[in-house]
């Protein structure tokens, strides 16, 4: 049976934001700008550079480490970097380079989710992009007995709903990444404090309640959803394109 962790910051603190799979720190100043505070974690060292100076005019309300999420913490493990593709970077080399690239080995330092939750505490929203990396989240995420209000991450075979009912989460939202750019935050604000955006194909978007309050559904439905989409998508990638996310909460978190 699987034991649950229990850390040391039960109460969810509102104003924290977990951005795993950093990148450059799109995502981190987008949430910076909105009023929260960010814990970000980014394994390959040229990026995590790159976002420490992208972030370094909110001081203190942005803690960056330049580690990987892994089964254990405190360990040296290999990671595979894409020189020509730098977010397909992975603990695992196939999916780094996906069939079409070559990777680069480096050596990377690891932490665990529940090293961090009694750190930092836990967050309100837990953004995690990581290729391949998704899957230890979530399983980690299972031991936690305190979790955030909403967590994102990336959709791969229509799996991921199941976990994460497991992990309490009732309710769930689609969002086609490819679509992004055309999506702008809602005014008035829904989550922190407006901020004018215009998302890329390297940011995550909008999360929480301030995504379409129309497309939330039962948990239970998502797979079915990620499958239609699928098929659609083995018929004519033109009729659908991108990459998915998925978002999730508990239906309270809603109100």
């Amino acid at each position: 049976m699987r034991k649950a962790v229990v850390v040391k910051h039960q109460a969810i603190q509102d104003d924290l934001i977990y951005d795993f799979g950093v990148h450059k720190g799109y995502d981190t100043e987008f949430y910076l700008k909105k009023g929260f505070r960010v814990l970000g974690l980014e394994a390959v060292p040229e990026l995590y550079n790159a976002a420490v100076e992208n972030i370094s005019a909110f001081g203190t309300r942005a803690t960056l480490i330049n580690k990987a999420l892994y089964h254990r913490a405190g360990e040296t493990v290999s990671f595979f970097t894409v020189p020509n593709k730098d977010d397909w970077g992975s603990l695992d080399r196939n999916i780094a380079e996906k069939g079409v690239e070559t990777a680069v080995e480096i050596e990377v330092q690891t932490v665990d989710l529940m090293t961090l939750f009694e750190t930092y505490g836990t967050p309100y929203y837990l953004k995690c992009d990581m290729e391949g990396g998704d899957l230890i989240m979530r399983e980690q995420l299972l031991s936690c007995v305190q979790r955030p209000r909403f967590v994102s991450i990336e959709m791969n075979d229509g799996n991921e709903p199941d976990i994460l009912i497991k992990c309490g989460y009732e309710v769930g939202q689609i969002v086609n990444q490819w679509f992004n750019p055309f999506k702008t935050p809602p005014k008035p604000p829904r989550e922190g404090s407006f901020v004018e955006a215009q998302f890329t194909g390297e940011m995550s978007g909008l999360f929480g309640r301030e995504l379409d309050p129309a497309k939330w559904r039962p948990l239970s439905e998502i797979a079915d959803i990620y499958r239609q989409w699928h098929t659609l998508r083995a018929l004519d990638q033109e009729l659908a394109p991108g990459w998915l996310d998925l978002h999730v909460c508990r239906a309270a978190a809603l109100a």
